[in-house]
């Protein structure tokens, strides 16, 4: 019976010695890759315009049947692309009824690069409808350092037989946001 407890306790012995050993042996597996040149890089949004601090529409004495155009270079003068956006706010109507910017028609248009000279593409309409209901328009993505000319075309339609004379004098004011977004 010593001797088979002898065995017993030496297998033990044996089996515990080498559970040590190989949780002990400190064998791990560990790969490692490098990707250099990995760079991140914050870049600038920013913008100008021609109509900093003015109007952008400046429309006086339009006639039923006539249009007027006034203009406003945007040029993108940060580092990045960047999504422009018009949003119209704080709309007024004098006198509030009837409601001039609800007779007015404006179409917004992208005309393109103002320098391009030959081969220009052609304006794309941003934002058609009448004046009042100007919430906001998408003027698309501008590369670094473009510069577009977009286009407000303001025109009273002519209802015919003094159809427009409830509007004489009337005017609309509101405030044009420009927005851009990397």
């Amino acid at each position: 019976m010593q001797r088979s407890m002898r065995r017993l306790l030496c297998g033990l012995a044996a089996m515990l010695i080498a559970t040590a050993l190989a949780a002990g042996s400190g064998a791990s597996f560990v790969s490692v890759s490098a990707n250099g040149g990995n760079v991140i890089r914050a870049g600038i949004v920013s913008f100008t315009t021609t109509a900093t601090g003015s109007a952008a529409i400046a429309v006086t004495a339009l006639a039923p049947g006539h249009s007027d155009t006034d203009t406003v270079d945007v040029v993108n003068t940060g580092d990045l692309a960047a999504s422009f956006t018009l949003a119209a706010t704080g709309l007024t109507d004098t006198p509030a009824s009837p409601a001039l910017s609800g007779k007015l028609d404006l179409v917004v248009k992208d005309l393109g690069d103002p320098a391009c000279a030959g081969s220009c593409p052609d304006p794309v309409t941003r934002w058609s409808g009448k004046l009042g209901a100007l919430d906001s328009a998408g003027l698309g993505s501008f590369a670094p350092g473009s510069k577009h000319r977009i286009a407000f075309v303001v025109s009273m339609p002519n209802g015919g037989s003094g159809a427009e004379n409830a509007y004489q004098g009337a005017r609309s004011t509101l405030t044009l946001t420009w927005t851009a977004a990397g």
